[in-house]
């Protein structure tokens, strides 16, 4: 399976992203009919592969073509290959190496994503070292763990206005927002998982802190917060009760997934927010704040 996958991505020379599916077929009905003649089970072969490519083979056609031109060599042209086999072998897999070490991209990776490349030379390594199949196991690993860590690394992140629109923003350098007297808008742009749910409420709280005036609302932007899971639940759900005891009004704006909402209600989250606490965008929120604060 992992050098079916690899060929077939390797020489998608078309761009089609999808045809994998349509080769991992192939190469089962192939195997199946194999066992019916008394055969043994293959895979994709990259020099094979590597070979239809060069010569602009694209019908099926080709491979029945190629299927009779193999059986007549085998039957009648093995001993001009008496000395070559090793060598032309050789010859084809590097020809295959060659056309999936992509210098280019990995000097771009590089220059672009320190980390990505990291992770790119150890699974690169891996498979030179150890087994295929193992080092792509580890490559897989290394790739879970790195969206893992990205994940629990994510932070509450202030919003402020885009000055003359009703365009809420997470705070940057490249423009000076608004704000309003007595209301942090703040955002979480990852969905809130047992992997982040101490990391949201500690930011969520120095956020708050880092406020220039007395906080009497908060503001929770969840645009990008497409799911909860039960300890994210559990957290906001926390942070809600907290902030309402110390007299804080907490909202929610723009949640727009129908998953997070639906997790809203089945953990009981909507109770705890109260009637007309969560709204379609920020600035609606804000709209029915507006006679108790004013802008800053």
């Amino acid at each position: 399976m992992i050098q079916s996958a690899a060929t077939s991505r390797s020489f998608d020379e078309q761009g089609e992203g999808d045809g994998i599916n349509r080769d991992f077929i192939g190469v089962g009905l192939g195997n199946l009919l194999s066992g019916l003649a008394g055969g043994f089970p293959a895979n994709a072969s990259p020099p094979r592969t590597a070979i239809v490519c060069e010569s602009g083979g694209r019908s099926r056609l080709c491979g029945l073509c190629a299927a009779v031109l193999v059986a007549f060599f085998l039957a009648f042209g093995l001993s001009l290959l008496r000395f070559l086999p090793q060598a032309a072998l050789a010859g084809l897999l590097f020809f295959v190496a060659r056309r999936i070490f992509r210098l280019e991209d990995m000097r771009l990776v590089a220059r672009q994503s320190p980390a990505e490349f990291c992770l790119l030379a150890a699974t690169g390594l891996a498979i030179v070292v150890l087994p295929v199949a193992t080092g792509v196991s580890i490559g897989i690993g290394l790739s879970l763990l790195h969206g893992v860590w990205t994940i629990a690394q994510t932070r509450v992140v202030p919003f402020e206005r885009i000055p003359g629109s009703t365009i809420w923003w997470p705070a940057n350098p490249g423009f000076k927002g608004e704000k309003v007297k007595g209301v942090v808008v703040a955002g979480f742009q990852a969905p809130l998982f047992f992997l982040n749910a101490e990391t949201f409420r500690q930011s969520l709280a120095a956020t708050v802190a880092a406020a220039p005036w007395p906080v009497r609302a908060i503001i929770l932007e969840g645009s990008s917060i497409a799911e909860l899971d039960y300890s994210g639940a559990q957290a906001l759900a926390g942070v809600i009760k907290d902030w309402k005891a110390r007299g804080v009004d907490f909202y929610i704006a723009r949640l727009e997934s129908l998953r997070a909402t639906a997790a809203l209600e089945k953990f009981g989250i909507l109770p705890l927010l109260g009637e007309q606490r969560i709204f379609p965008s920020v600035e609606e929120t804000v709209r029915q704040l507006q006679p108790e604060f004013a802008l800053a």
